[in-house]
């Protein structure tokens, strides 16, 4: 009787796993799929781009906001983000999410942007696939900006991790003290390590090399 029982607890418990792993991978998809249409909804299309604004649009953003669109060649010809602005948990169920701290695409300083690798649709699942050398489009009100990453995973699961309190690769200058005056025009996106877990953060970082802000 009590092995009876606690097998049928073991199957109970497995099942309850089954059933995570489930709404985790597919469920929260939909939720962040159906997130991403309202998002689009937000962005003022013209000629099959984001109708230009005047550069401060971008400040006058609330948390969860549409922020932009994110393309990533190497991630494929139809990956497509609409970035939301804000990191928190909230923020990062409706797609990749920016920084609010860091700066905003084609301006000196380091723009920065965070995204899941399980769950809510995945946006960042191959993000150890990433190499030197690919670039990152990013659409916003201000204009397109290109960017050529210098640091990546170069396709190692493990590579390129800090842990999750170690913040520096979203700082103005990274690797250096918070109030040092960048000069640069950077990328950072980041992700959870491992996969599905979130002892560490994973990163890529690069530089402008197309495009300008109005």
């Amino acid at each position: 009787m009590i092995a009876g029982g606690f097998g049928e607890l073991l199957l109970t418990a497995g099942a309850l796993v089954l059933l995570f792993v489930v709404y985790t991978l597919w469920g929260t998809g939909i939720q962040t799929a159906s997130a991403q249409d309202d998002l689009r909804q937000q962005l003022d299309f013209s000629g099959g781009q984001i109708e230009k604004q005047d550069p401060g649009a971008l400040d006058e953003l609330e948390l969860g906001d549409a922020y932009g669109i994110m393309r990533i060649p190497r991630f494929g010809e139809d990956w497509e983000w609409i970035i939301v602005q804000g990191t928190e948990d909230a923020d990062l169920k409706s797609g990749p999410g920016h920084y609010l701290d860091s700066a905003d695409p084609g301006e000196v300083g380091n723009f920065a942007i965070a995204g899941h690798r399980s769950g809510h649709g995945e946006p960042f699942a191959a993000f150890p696939e990433l190499r030197v050398g690919d670039t990152v489009e990013i659409e916003t009100a201000t204009g397109i900006f290109t960017y050529q990453l210098d640091d990546a995973p170069d396709g190692d699961s493990n590579g390129n991790k800090i842990n999750i309190n170690d913040a520096w690769v979203v700082d103005p200058v990274p690797g250096e003290p918070k109030d040092t005056e960048p000069t640069e025009r950077r990328i950072t996106l980041t992700t959870c390590w491992p996969r599905f877990g979130s002892t560490h953060r994973m990163y890529a970082t690069g530089t402008l090399v197309g495009g300008e802000a109005l």
